[in-house]
């Protein structure tokens, strides 16, 4: 399988690496004497957005299996509804569900925002007042004296509450995974007052190759190998720098994947022909209807009675998915069975991998990794995403916000 996998490894790839190693080898020279004998604390926050617990055994994950070996792995980590990645990805950093933060699916309607959210909208992606109803680590730490330094984490973009982390990017998903490591590390080659005490770092290469080719795929295995090799050169970036003895990794996932067939389509359109009010909102394994008028009752009666679907109004969405409350979520819901999508009818073929199902279902359960500085080796159970907001907020002691979380990790994992 190894072998398998470097024939893939294209030749720009690996010169890539080859830049990172030698920089950090400029920036060892440059560092200066206190921070090189007295390090601050560091916390990592790492996103690998798609990547299933499953994937580490696949033989291509070197650095990941060591940091799990050596500190804290869960058996998965549960989402969020719906578990898509920037709901997923503004809980983690907030300990709120979506149902409280608002950023409750990766395209949303809003009525008093005049442009609707898309992944696509720079100008969404900067506007606080999506991102409002809740506070990211980032904010927190700024705000109580930290440094902080985000590369690439949904809601970075914006001034929330005024304020943005000490070093932020605009979202460019060209600049790939040995880049973002030599962008992560210039920032923390700076002296001691002037680095950051938290970071973040983002990979969605694993994610991209999944939709695209499957999770099953030779091609999303080059993808999980790749980012594996760019977190083992950011760990000899941050030794070069002297300060890897002081930094704990927590490295997570928003989301799993599954191979969705080609013949698994629910066309919308032809379901909703009645109904000529109604729009998409939201389609794939969580549709989102907009009545505009016409009849809840009936819409619903048709859509519960198309198969492979489980559908409810907007006040009914079962309790265990946190969900349903938000002005942001259309009037009616339905959750396809997994391995299953709606459609509207636009596109003759949809991407292999799919999420967005039931949180519940191992298919979608994410990574949790925990390693290094005052990490105890142990193995956990499963759990919500949401706990990891108080974790990273103990390490980098500083008071966190009004949270959705229980507070389970810190004692199970971090030791004085």
């Amino acid at each position: 399988m190894k072998e398998l996998i470097v024939q893939f490894i294209p030749s720009s790839f690996l010169i890539l690496f080859a830049i990172v190693s030698s920089v950090s080898t400029v920036f060892s020279q440059n560092l200066p004497l206190q921070q090189r004998l007295d390090p601050k604390p560091l916390t990592i926050l790492i996103s690998i957005d798609g990547f299933k617990p499953l994937y580490l055994d696949r033989g291509v994950t070197p650095t990941l299996n060591e940091l799990a070996a050596q500190g804290a792995k869960a058996k998965g980590l549960l989402p969020v509804f719906p578990s898509v990645t920037f709901p997923n990805h503004y809980s983690i950093v907030t300990g709120l569900y979506p149902d409280h933060h608002g950023i409750v699916n990766n395209a949303m309607w809003d009525a008093n925002i005049e442009e609707p959210f898309q992944l696509s909208s720079h100008t969404a992606m900067i506007d606080p007042r999506w991102w409002s109803g809740g506070i990211p680590l980032w904010v927190s730490a700024r705000q109580q004296g930290l440094h902080t330094s985000t590369l690439f984490w949904p809601g970075s973009e914006a001034k929330i509450q005024g304020v943005q982390a000490n070093d932020w990017l605009t979202f460019n998903k060209s600049m790939d995974a040995p880049a973002r490591v030599v962008q992560l590390t210039q920032w923390l080659n700076r002296p001691r007052e002037q680095r950051a005490d938290f970071a973040t770092l983002y990979f969605d290469d694993v994610d991209t190759a999944g939709h695209r080719f499957g999770p099953d795929s030779a091609e999303l295995n080059q993808a999980v190998a790749h980012v594996d090799q760019a977190i083992g050169h950011l760990r000899e970036n941050l030794d070069q720098l002297g300060i890897l003895p002081h930094t704990t990794f927590i490295i997570v996932s928003d989301h799993g994947m599954v191979h969705v067939p080609q013949a698994n389509r629910i066309p919308l359109q032809a379901v909703l022909r009645p109904f000529s009010k109604v729009t998409i909102e939201w389609q794939g394994a969580v549709t989102g209807l907009r009545l505009h008028g016409e009849s809840e009752k009936e819409v619903l009666a048709t859509m519960q009675s198309t198969p492979h679907l489980t559908c409810w109004p907007k006040s009914q969405i079962p309790n265990q998915y946190h969900f349903g409350s938000h002005p942001r979520i259309p009037e009616i819901l339905c959750l396809s069975e997994i391995a299953w999508i709606t459609t509207n009818g636009l596109t003759l073929y949809h991407p292999l991998g799919q999420h967005g199902y039931d949180p519940a279902n191992s298919e979608m359960h994410g990574l949790f990794i925990a390693s290094g500085f005052r990490v105890s080796k142990t193995k956990l159970d499963y759990f919500e995403n949401i706990e990891v907001y108080p974790l990273i907020a103990h390490l980098l002691n500083i008071r966190p916000e009004k949270n959705d979380a229980q507070d389970l990790l810190f004692t199970k994992i971090i030791h004085p």
